[in-house]
């Protein structure tokens, strides 16, 4: 099986067919099933848990989940793996309101309108849907608060009017007949601590006062009946009136009344005998046939105690009582847990739990641990790759020959102990090649290296940072989690717009290469609670805190910097600009490193972009801001900034110019301090209004402004040597476009080096060119490749809202595609005819037939070898693989024949020895005559 694209000649002779088939077999481009996964990984996750149950009628027992990402799946109960998976709309619209589980799926998603659907248990196949439009003041209520569940095949919608009544309908599930008016029942007492145990709507009224009261009603019944139960009966030693109600979670209508459990009766209130052990687990009621069970737990010591008891009467259950070992949870609590008989007749329970940091366990109660999915990955806020570290051999050397201290005898020492650990290294790969039935001797050994820098650069390590605040290190070529941490109180910034994702701040202080120091990287993100900054310093390899730790920095940030020189212990500084325009610097010994330093920081409400430089005099650092530029307009247009991209800081320039078809050169205006703004609002004529600028961080100066009218987001934008590509969606089209924008210095080359502080001689030339996208949808993320030295050809990478990545040339998107006739010169140059559609071929995308759903940004990072990037894409899926814009130059294919090459370089040079011997006797005959 393959995936394959080739072309052919349909000739009229059998022959000349045949030739043209053999002829083109090199040019195919084919992906066989063996080379699937070989460079590349995917994998696949649901989001943050919303709503779940146990699916106990189709013979493949399964978990229907529904998520915060708005993703609707079935879960294998004893592997965890997805068995289908839905992404429903984006936004609010696609937000899940509730799932019921019975022979098949229903879901209820969105506001107004709402949408119901039902879909196929075993397939996740959608079998019938319906709409339902809210008019009126039922309207704006439905978008803050809304109750759906299914009772009797009927679906019941509760919408509470806050201080007035109750609206209560019923539709019939499949088709959405309403069964009857909307019955209105008065509810003065509705406010905002109010709870849904279907069917019965519960609040404390009167809340934190000595008179407040618990008041139900039953909202399905034709006789209104409240039911009420003073707070101080239930709770009567309590002294703080602040308490919160919360819906039982099971198959019986109940409340949970701080550590006390409530059942709601049609006969009234009934308070239980059963107290909640651990307020932050929450607890479960699965209803057996003679019995309700309550099941609960507590975390401690790494361990799951599982209480079970019988509801009515508090009295325990001792065969559900267990303690199931759980490593490294944080916070969990039960979501849903189903009861069953097993081959052997006895009663088991399934939890389903879930923690703060997004991980989903399955737990077989009494028993053990079944499976655990990690879902933070799907909210993943920031990424970096960074290179391994070397062997303890290689080490060992380079600490040999780095160390210029010392005597004479020092160095014979260090060079001594290099040898015995070369001849050591050797002897361990002989014993395992001859020997290998004492690998077990060496396996921990072995273990210990597996994480080292390969030969080509190809292995590294991804550092991910979730919104949750867990941290991963990602082994890049298997997708396994090396190390993983959970700081409670990390939080993410929010992004520039209300639909911007959010993100932290990740730096790489020192790589591996600074032996015998340890690699350091920092995130700086918000704290959850204060939204003051804090900051977390670490090893990427080991996960171990380093300096500071996690530490509460005590103020806002404004803004922070990597700079770019090192200190003595080849560690790059940390600038961090607070609210108040102060200055901090970690470690406070890179302060001596700052000189001039420009910094800007960009207000995406206003659209005010502010430079700084700092300088430091007399051991002070000393702000003093340059200029300001107010993008967007002037008042009273409210454009606000969508997006702000720089260059890569790693990203290398190999070629200064381009060489033009009558041999010229076109030189590139390189300028490092060159940042990209969009601005994105409303204009009286043309509705909406995106701007591109180009800005001169350091200086101020505005190199190139660029307007879309009647064009919006979302807008992607990728930055990269002299050159910007962005996408948006036209309004006047209706269609997405992709913009590319080019900066020439032109024939001449401006001399000496690059200063934004300089008078240009000549403002730059500027090539711009727009293109329709043949997508359904906006892309999702564009990235563009990045080399070890900047020589290969650099490839645009789109992600499409069908799940597809394709890798493009910027031959394709070169803004200096002529549109008049193409000329010798233009062909000599390389360049394409204009077309306003780009082509998307399949066998441009880099994931073939896996489709990654939910991208929102795609991070690419440079291998040791120069034609070699590799890519990382993240969102709701993980996908990850390498690609080569100008192909593998510099390495032999893996079908390489070195037999061949061996056979004849022996042939080689044993002709040449004969020729020679045959030449030395014929020199010698001529010689005698």
């Amino acid at each position: 099986m393959s995936w394959c694209q080739s072309s052919g000649s349909r000739g009229a002779a059998a022959l000349l067919r045949l030739v043209v088939a053999l002829a083109l077999v090199g040019l195919s481009f084919c992906l066989y099933e063996d080379q699937i996964g070989k460079f590349d990984w995917r994998q696949t996750y649901v989001g943050k848990i919303k709503f779940s149950n146990f699916d106990t009628i189709s013979a493949a027992k399964k978990i229907i989940v529904a998520t915060e990402e708005n993703v609707l799946a079935a879960l294998n109960l004893k592997s965890g793996q997805i068995l289908w998976r839905h992404v429903l709309e984006s936004g609010s619209q696609g937000n899940i309101q509730m799932l019921h589980v019975s022979d098949e799926v229903v879901t209820v998603s969105g506001v107004n309108p709402a949408l119901i659907r039902g879909w196929d248990l075993t397939t996740g196949y959608l079998l019938w849907e319906w709409s339902l439009w809210l008019q009126g003041h039922a309207q704006q209520a439905a978008a803050t608060s809304s109750y759906w569940w299914v009772e009797n095949n009927l679906l019941q919608h509760l919408l509470p009017i806050p201080g007035e009544h109750l609206e209560m309908t019923s539709y019939n599930m499949r088709t959405g007949q309403n069964k009857g008016t909307t019955s209105k029942l008065p509810a003065t007492w509705i406010n905002n601590k109010c709870v849904l145990s279907a069917p019965y709507y519960t609040c404390i009224s009167n809340a934190n006062t000595e008179n407040s009261q618990i008041i139900s009603l039953d909202v399905t019944s034709s006789a209104v009946q409240l039911f009420t139960k003073s707070v101080s009966t239930i709770l009567p030693n309590l002294n703080d009136n602040h308490v919160e109600l919360r819906s039982l979670l099971g198959n019986v209508p109940g409340v949970i009344l701080k550590n006390k459990i409530i059942l709601l009766k049609p006969d009234g209130l009934h308070v239980t005998n059963t107290n909640l052990r651990d307020d932050t687990t929450g607890a479960y009621v699965v209803k057996l046939v003679d019995k309700n069970l309550l099941i609960q737990f507590n975390y401690k010591d790494e361990n799951i105690n599982v209480y079970a008891s019988n509801i009515e009467t508090g009295s325990p259950v001792s065969e559900f009582t267990s303690v199931i070992p759980l490593p490294g949870a944080n916070y969990p609590k039960i979501d849903s847990a189903m009861c069953a008989k097993t081959a052997k007749n006895n009663l088991a329970c399934r939890l389903f739990v879930t923690g703060d940091d997004n991980a989903v366990y399955l737990l077989q109660n009494p028993g053990k641990l079944v499976w655990v999915r990690e879902e933070a990955l799907s909210r993943i806020v920031g990424v970096e790759m960074l290179d391994l570290p070397v062997s303890e051999l290689e080490a060992v050397i380079e600490t040999e020959f780095d160390n210029k201290e010392g005597d004479i005898f020092g160095m014979i020492t260090r060079r001594l102990k290099g040898q015995a650990s070369q001849l050591k290294t050797l002897s361990n790969t002989l014993l395992r090649k001859f020997m290998p039935h004492l690998i077990e001797i060496y396996d921990s050994e072995e273990s210990s290296n597996v994480l080292v820098r390969d030969e080509f650069g190809l292995h590294k390590i991804i550092i991910a940072v979730t919104d949750v605040g867990k941290v991963f290190a990602i082994d890049n070529l298997s997708g396994n989690i090396i190390w993983k941490r959970y700081i409670p109180f990390l939080s993410s910034f929010n992004g520039r717009t209300p639909d911007a994702d959010n993100f932290v701040i990740l730096y790489i202080q020192r790589t591996t290469r600074h032996l015998p120091y340890d690699p350091q990287c920092s995130i700086i993100a918000r704290h959850k609670l204060t939204g003051e900054g804090i900051i977390f310093m670490f090893n990427p390899i080991t996960g171990a805190a380093l300096d500071l730790g996690v530490a509460n920095l005590g103020y806002r940030i404004k803004q922070t910097l990597l700079l770019n020189q090192m200190n003595s212990e080849s560690l790059k500084g940390l600038v961090i600009m607070d609210e108040n325009e102060g200055i901090h610097v970690y470690p406070p010994s890179c302060s001596a490193n700052i000189g001039n330093t420009y910094m800007f920081v960009a207000d995406p409400n206003t659209a005010v972009v502010q430079g700084y430089v700092l300088r430091n005099e007399d051991e002070q650092i000393v702000v003093e801001k340059t200029w300001l530029i107010r993008l967007g307009g002037t008042p009273p247009m409210s454009h606000k900034i969508t997006n702000v991209a720089t260059k890569s800081s790693i990203e290398k320039v190999h070629s200064q110019g381009k060489v033009m078809g009558d041999r010229s050169v076109l030189y590139k205006y390189i300028n490092p301090n060159l940042v990209a703004f969009t601005t994105e609002g409303p204009d009286p004529v043309h509705r909406d209004v995106i701007y591109l600028y180009l800005v001169d961080v350091v200086s101020g100066a505005i190199i190139m402004v660029q307007s879309h009218r009647k064009a919006r987001g979302p807008i992607k934008i990728v930055h990269s040597e002299n050159w910007v590509v962005y996408s948006y969606y036209s309004e006047k089209s209706r269609r997405p476009e992709i913009a590319t924008v080019e900066l020439y210095e032109g024939p001449k080359r401006s001399g000496g080096a690059f200063s934004s502080l300089q008078t240009a001689r000549w403002p730059p030339e500027i090539a711009r060119q727009a293109y329709v996208l043949p997508s359904p949808g906006p892309p999702l993320a564009l990235a563009t490749t990045i080399t070890d030295r900047g020589i290969t050809a650099k490839d645009i990478l789109i992600s499409l809202s069908t799940g597809a990545i394709v890798e493009l040339p910027w031959v394709i998107l070169d803004p200096r595609r002529p549109t008049v006739p193409m000329t010798n010169e233009m062909r000599e140059e390389g360049l394409l005819q204009y077309t306003p559609e780009i082509p998307l071929p399949s066998e441009a995308v880099i994931n073939y037939n896996q489709t990654v759903l939910g991208v929102k940004h795609m991070y690419t990072s440079p291998s040791g070898l120069e034609s070699t990037c590799l890519v990382f894409a993240y969102g709701l899926d993980l996908f990850y693989t390498r690609v080569a814009p100008s192909k593998t130059f510099d390495l032999l294919k893996e079908d390489f024949d070195y037999s061949l090459i061996v056979i004849v370089l022996i042939l080689l040079i044993v002709s040449s020895y004969a020729a020679k011997r045959f030449a030395s006797r014929k020199v010698l005959r001529q010689a005698w005559k």
